[in-house]
């Protein structure tokens, strides 16, 4: 069962300058001053449309996991399936230092993804222009459509529970989720524009 919340986003094509009217709005206000009526304008055209944020119910730690997998008929036991797991970590990590693709099955591809600064020309280019080195996974064939086989719930974000906690403990009957800020679940809905600066709702 995937749980999930809502999440209002904004969708017009010109988010950017939405956002940054919004800026400008709140900082007039905090100093007091009428904000722009251009920049109450562009905001006022502003239009959000509701989409699926995913929200996990629980963290499973690599011992968590471990367990899990010892509950699905192994021989093994949980400790020797930790071990396996841990070694697999450190070996992954190796391998992929050493400029190799781990091809895994159904799980898929692990490769390393670089990024870099740019320069003038090629001729001018080291390594130091590298700045970064994370992991591309190429999710395999089991991964590639969950969809097809998943539940879904719908539950409060984790701001918003945050919000009613706060009431609560405040003594207060009602609370603000419009002052929620982020979804909890670390996901970018399907649809959504870019949301830097905005004021995203998460339900």
């Amino acid at each position: 069962m995937i749980n999930y919340s809502i999440v209002m986003r904004g969708v017009n094509s010109n988010l950017f300058e939405i956002n940054q009217a919004k800026a400008r709005i709140k900082a007039a206000r905090k100093a007091g001053s009428n904000p722009s009526s251009a920049d109450v304008a562009l905001v006022a055209t502003e239009k959000q449309n509701a989409f699926a944020i995913a929200q996990y119910a629980d963290v499973m730690t690599i011992e968590k996991f471990a367990k899990h997998i010892a509950t699905h008929g192994c021989v093994y036991s949980r400790a020797d399936i930790s071990a396996i797991l841990y070694l697999a970590v450190d070996c992954m990590r190796e391998l992929l230092l050493e400029g190799k693709k781990i091809r895994l099955g159904d799980l898929g591809d692990f490769s390393v993804l670089l990024r870099s600064k740019g320069a003038e020309t090629a001729d001018k280019f080291t390594a130091q222009n590298i700045t970064g080195v994370n992991v591309n996974w190429e999710c395999g064939s089991e991964f590639k459509n969950l969809i097809e086989d998943a539940e879904f719930n719908l539950v409060a974000s984790r701001a918003a529970q945050a919000a009613v906690l706060k009431a609560i403990k405040a003594g207060e009957s009602v609370a603000n989720l419009n002052t929620t800020e982020g979804d909890g679940g670390g996901n970018t809905p399907s649809g959504g524009g870019s949301t830097s600066g905005g004021d995203d709702n998460s339900f």
